[in-house]
């Protein structure tokens, strides 16, 4: 694993002070946030105010279809940002469930600068 991708506070959904995330984890919970951050909710210049893709907001507000071909172009731009990402590959399919609900699953594959082989990190998106 290479040393290069930094320390982070853990932090998902909340932060766990006192506990340090490093190497792929701190890239992968990186790359969670910055798909969940609302895009000019840091403070800051002008990088935090160009920070984040809310994905169930963008879900919400454009509707699956319109979703399912303009994501995986938003997400690979908004992850490329990160200059420990060396690339990105992204698919997103509509699965609904036996309710009846649909839910967008979003498959990410990211390969890090340094790193030969990519991992892979999956979310499921609605627009409720």
């Amino acid at each position: 694993m290479a040393e290069g991708f930094g320390v982070s506070v853990w932090c998902t959904d909340s932060r766990f002070t006192g506990r340090l995330v490093r190497g792929r984890t701190a890239v992968a919970q990186s790359v969670y946030r910055r798909l969940t951050t609302p895009r000019g909710t840091l403070r800051g210049g002008e990088e935090e105010a160009a920070y984040g893709l809310d994905l169930a907001g963008l879900v919400g507000d454009v509707g699956y279809p319109a979703a399912i071909g303009s994501l995986p172009g938003q997400i690979s731009a908004e992850l490329l940002k990160d200059d420990r990402i060396a690339d990105v590959d992204v698919s997103v399919k509509p699965i609904q469930d036996s309710t009846g609900n649909i839910f967008l699953d979003i498959t990410i594959d990211v390969l890090l600068n340094e790193e030969e082989e990519s991992f892979p990190l999956t979310l499921r998106v609605t627009d409720t």
